[in-house]
């Protein structure tokens, strides 16, 4: 892809991890070579690490300091995927924030085809296409989406993607509200957003099969449970914002 590799704004990258030694060493790689090196003066790199029993640990002090911009959070308990999330956005400091993985699916050059839309939206949602999970993830995904699209009748495919631009006084302004689903926060942050009728412009981008390790989303047994629990979080928000 010949995009122009530019951006208006000092940008945050911000990435959760946990229990990711089998491929952070390249994911993190990757995203200095392919991204970070070519951001405005100011940007960050913000990872929150949670209580890995792997090396991850282990591989980010070592990048870090290889890295000075790379910045590490550890924390001792794992809390949740919500729970990191949440800090990570309150972490960024610049006025651009950027969210995502670090399992290595998503592809790094994939960032710029959001990029030049910074300037123009308040959410910029990069939605997977040809999505390289299990049948049971992308058949949990499937769900959570069709509901979400039928209870507030939006268009956007992959709603709880983690791969978007997101401006720093959106965060701080929803952030304070987040509540209604705490496991999928990236979704609540869209759904509020337009809700609130802010600028957003949904992005296709690729996803690529794990190369090695496994999953550590939704387990199995956890669905029906998980699919209940959304699906009040999405009734709440409905009569939040009194949707008829």
């Amino acid at each position: 892809m010949n995009q122009k590799k530019t951006l208006p704004e000092p940008l945050s990258i911000v990435m959760p991890v946990c229990n990711e030694a089998d491929v952070l060493e390249g994911v993190i790689e990757e995203w200095v070579e392919q991204v970070f090196k070519f951001l405005p003066e100011g940007s960050e790199f913000l990872i929150d690490e949670a209580a890995s029993t792997d090396g991850t640990r282990q591989i980010l002090e070592r990048l870090g300091r290889k890295y000075p911009f790379l910045k590490t959070e550890f924390h001792p308990m794992k809390e949740g995927f919500g729970v990191a999330t949440k800090r990570l956005y309150a972490r960024a400091k610049n006025p651009l924030i950027f969210f995502t993985d670090s399992d290595g699916q998503y592809v790094a050059s994939e960032f710029w085809r959001l990029a030049p839309h910074a300037g123009s939206y308040a959410v910029i949602h990069g939605a997977k296409i040809g999505r390289q999970d299990t049948f049971f993830r992308k058949a949990a995904s499937a769900v959570f989406n069709r509901i979400a699209r039928f209870v507030f009748d939006v268009h956007y495919s992959d709603i709880n993607s983690a791969f978007r631009i997101v401006r720093r006084e959106v965060v701080l302004e929803l952030l304070p509200r987040l509540h209604c689903l705490p496991t999928l926060v990236n979704a609540e942050i869209l759904l509020r957003a337009e809700l609130e009728n802010l600028p957003i412009k949904q992005v296709h981008v690729l996803h690529r099969k794990r190369r090695f390790g496994v999953s550590r989303g939704l387990a199995p047994h956890k669905f029906l449970g998980e699919a209940f629990r959304a699906y009040l979080g999405l009734l709440a928000l409905k009569k939040e914002y009194r949707i008829a």
